[in-house]
């Protein structure tokens, strides 16, 4: 376990754990942490890879603060990261929120660090509106000031969670405990975002993996979505699955993962 401090002062953790090969950096959603990512970090370390997380302000086992609540901070807390680890080339993944940071990251600084990037279940616009339905079910600018503070509260699931792997999370949610109230702006400020031209505008090679039944979503949403993928990505919809498609079914997931990245 290690800690950095930000550049407006705030206390970081991160993991980084050793590889021969490439970095994989793995980002979670909003009220995640970087324990959600063990399938993932076991499954890549066997790989070779040099694997990195880390939590978020106010998230996990970083540093609990109101200071700069905001998807454009939590991109520039991300290459603060990449500075400190002297990283290039990286294997970027993200879920949900995760993946609009990836997003916000790509508008602030480019691609240049980056090689391949992962995407997981987020629509890159969730309020929507009379031109746009691919966000949020039921989220637009009349339900927003009820449906910000309620739906994230629903249940994210469709397939069974291994017990052991829900008991680990329980013990590691129970000493960081996340409070919802505190980082509100920061997910005010997430549904409010729209970063389709960051999708559309990506080089880098892209994988995106939607959950078949994930609760936030219109049937088949990735159908809205689909347009601006640029041309080299990679759409999977993982059957069965809901928000979560890499703790769902986490074979599967990597499966689909190593056919994408090797």
């Amino acid at each position: 376990m290690a800690f950095f401090k930000s550049s407006d002062g705030v206390s970081l953790n991160y993991q980084d754990r050793p590889g021969k090969g490439q970095t994989a950096v793995l980002l979670s959603g909003f009220s995640g942490m970087q324990a959600e990512w063990q399938y993932q970090i076991d499954d890549l370390q066997e790989a070779g890879y040099r694997v990195v997380t880390m939590d978020w302000r106010s998230h996990g086992r970083s540093a609990r603060t109101a200071k700069n609540l905001r998807i454009s901070r939590l991109a520039a807390d991300l290459a603060e990261l990449f500075d400190l680890l002297d990283l290039d080339q990286v294997l970027l993944i993200g879920h949900s929120m995760g993946a609009s940071v990836i997003w916000a990251y790509l508008s602030l600084f480019g691609e240049e660090a980056l090689d391949k990037v992962v995407l997981i279940d987020e629509s890159p616009k969730l309020l929507n509106d009379s031109l746009w339905d691919g966000g949020i079910r039921g989220l637009n600018w009349t339900t927003f000031p009820v449906l910000s503070k309620s739906f994230f509260h629903q249940k994210l699931t469709v397939a069974a969670v291994s017990q052991q792997f829900k008991d680990a999370l329980r013990v590691e949610k129970e000493a960081h405990p996340f409070n919802f109230d505190l980082v509100f702006p920061l997910l005010e400020d997430h549904l409010l975002a729209d970063w389709r031209e960051n999708l559309q505008a990506c080089s880098r090679p892209l994988l995106f993996v939607a959950g078949e039944q994930s609760p936030l979503w219109k049937p088949n949403y990735i159908e809205t979505v689909r347009p601006l993928f640029p041309a080299q990505s990679r759409v999977v919809v993982l059957s069965g699955t809901g928000h979560l498609p890499h703790l769902e079914k986490p074979a599967d997931f990597n499966t689909i993962l190593h056919s994408f990245i090797d």
